[in-house]
């Protein structure tokens, strides 16, 4: 998976400012059309690779979605799932990163070796995922996915849309009038061959684990939000190299610690949000930790009060995922 992000992340005009490699990305749009099932297209800044359908206005009740992706009514500003809660502290963020580090470096590292799989499983949702070729945005339904990945790099996954969720009775009479999309659960699964990257285990020190994490790019705090959940799902730390992603995030400037929270799960964490226009607009983005292992439970991203043309309010929450497990399998 770091291969098919490090791709992706080159095909991204707006990160790297070179043209998109043509060819490439629609041959990925070809497949997640072919495939009819939901789909997240996860890439850097995607706020970059938006084609709006009209132009949304605050007066404007609905409008029409056209090919590719059928035609079906749709509300004018996307329902969208409430941001997560947190409890409001004024300790420094470095303090609390380094508390927990602490807390977990002398944990003993019980992952068996050697090892068959790396097992993850998470929920993930964004404002851009379609449903039988349909960007919904009549209601939240999240996905539900699977992966296992082998030493070699290989991996299987399989993926179930969830129910919809809404806020209020309304935002489900919209949904049920725009076609009741994701009404029924989409499955699909796949593979991917191995990868050329080595199977090496992360450094543990901070500066080793900094320069793992950066992957030879300039990374800055932004960059450095994108990348850490993209490394919980591909990998099963030790609590030591957890203790090194802690003391990385605490020596880096601009993070806040947002206070405790319950994630989507119901589990408590400590959350550290980062406020910037990294992508473009303004936005803040907010990683929790288990307080006592250091594993990363939930990532968010919401806008500020500037939405640009995307059809959701001001501080809308547009992508989530809850990390739900992540284990080495002998």
């Amino acid at each position: 998976m770091r291969d098919i992000d490090e791709a992706l992340r080159s095909m991204n005009p707006v990160r790297t400012g070179r043209p998109a490699d043509q060819s490439q990305l629609n041959e990925i749009l070809s497949r997640s059309q072919n495939a009819g099932t939901a789909r997240r297209i996860h890439t850097r800044h995607r706020w970059g690779w938006v084609v709006t359908a009209a132009a949304v206005t605050a007066g404007v009740v609905g409008y029409t979605v056209v090919d590719p992706f059928g035609v079906t009514a749709q509300p004018a500003l996307a329902i969208t799932p409430a941001p997560l809660r947190t409890h409001q502290s004024d300790r420094p963020a470095a303090d609390v990163l380094e508390e927990i580090a602490g807390r977990v470096s002398g944990r003993t590292d019980t992952r068996p070796k050697p090892w068959k799989a790396e097992h993850f499983v998470r929920d993930d949702w964004a404002l851009w995922t379609r449903i039988d070729n349909v960007q919904v945005t009549s209601a939240v339904i999240p996905e539900h996915r699977e992966t296992w990945e082998k030493p070699d790099g290989s991996a299987h996954w399989k993926m179930t849309t969830l129910s919809p969720q809404f806020q209020n009775q309304q935002q489900r009479k919209v949904w049920e009038n725009a076609g009741s999309v994701g009404k029924e659960p989409v499955r699909s699964s796949g593979v991917s061959s191995p990868g050329s990257g080595s199977s090496a285990e992360p450094p543990s020190t901070v500066e080793g684990m900094r320069t793992w994490l950066a992957n030879g790019q300039d990374m800055g705090p932004g960059l450095l939000y994108e990348v850490l959940p993209e490394r919980f799902q591909d990998h099963v730390f030790s609590p030591a190299q957890r203790a090194a992603v802690l003391r990385v995030l605490a020596s880096t400037r601009g993070i806040v610690y947002a206070g405790t929270v319950k994630d989507r799960a119901g589990r408590s964490g400590e959350a550290f949000s980062l406020t910037g226009r990294f992508g473009g607009l303004p936005n803040k983005r907010t990683l929790v930790f288990d307080p006592q292992t250091g594993d990363l439970l939930a990532s968010e991203e919401q806008l500020l009060k500037d939405a640009g043309k995307l059809n959701v309010r001001p501080y809308s929450v547009i992508q989530y995922s809850t990390f739900l497990t992540a284990e080495r399998l002998q």
